[in-house]
């Protein structure tokens, strides 16, 4: 089964007994985490019947129908109580706030997450250091010209605060190859932005490349 980068990085990080992927498409970060013994079961969960059924093929020919249970399910609104992993991956962060704010009552103190936005990191890593989600590591990676912040979290119920840097270009990130061509690809950029502004509407836009200077020196 070949699985793409991005999805071998979220399993690699994956612990637990029992998972929940919400919107789980083709299934291969349950399928990948179950044959590295990460996790004991799982539930494909996915709003749509189209790529759930997708998932209900590709587990059948595995032959994990015994430790995977396919749910239509509208996010993690019915949520089996025996979930204590869940990843959320494959679409912005404004969706996933969405799914976690209606799925509230399911999440408990010591639950697991793993998160892959595909745009929007900054947004999720607020809201979550404010609902008490902490952030215990993050990595990036590189897929297609594309780069993908993968978060590691645990629920504690504890707001904190976060750093402008933090919010911006991650929290305990891993400091490899990948995260210093992220920041060099961002501090161009900001470059890029600042050189077509007007000179007194820069400040905002400069402070952001102070922010990248620093991180790419600590890097």
């Amino acid at each position: 089964m070949a699985v793409s980068k991005r999805l071998q990085a979220i399993v690699s990080l994956i612990e637990g007994h029992c998972l929940a992927d919400i919107g789980c498409d083709h299934g291969y970060v349950i399928m990948e985490a179950l044959q590295q013994k990460r996790i004991q079961k799982a539930y494909a969960c996915d709003v749509a019947p189209g790529p759930l059924d997708n998932a209900k093929r590709n587990i059948h020919l595995h032959h994990l129908e015994e430790q995977v249970t396919c749910l239509l399910m509208d996010g993690m609104k019915e949520l089996p109580s025996d979930v204590d992993s869940i990843v959320i991956a494959g679409m912005g962060a404004s969706l996933m706030i969405h799914i976690l704010e209606q799925g509230k009552s399911h999440i408990k103190k010591g639950m697991h997450f793993y998160f892959c936005p595909h745009k929007d990191a900054s947004l999720l890593r607020e809201y979550v250091s404010k609902q008490g989600f902490r952030i215990e590591q993050e990595c990036v990676v590189e897929e297609d010209g594309h780069f993908y912040p993968i978060m590691k979290l645990v629920y504690t119920n504890t707001p904190y605060f976060l750093t402008q840097s933090e919010i911006l270009y991650g929290v305990s990130c891993r400091k490899d190859a990948t995260y210093s061509s992220f920041l060099q690809k961002e501090q161009e950029k900001w470059r890029q932005i600042v050189a077509h502004m007007p000179k007194d509407k820069r400040t905002e836009a400069n402070q952001r490349l102070q922010i990248l200077e620093n991180m790419r020196r600590q890097s």
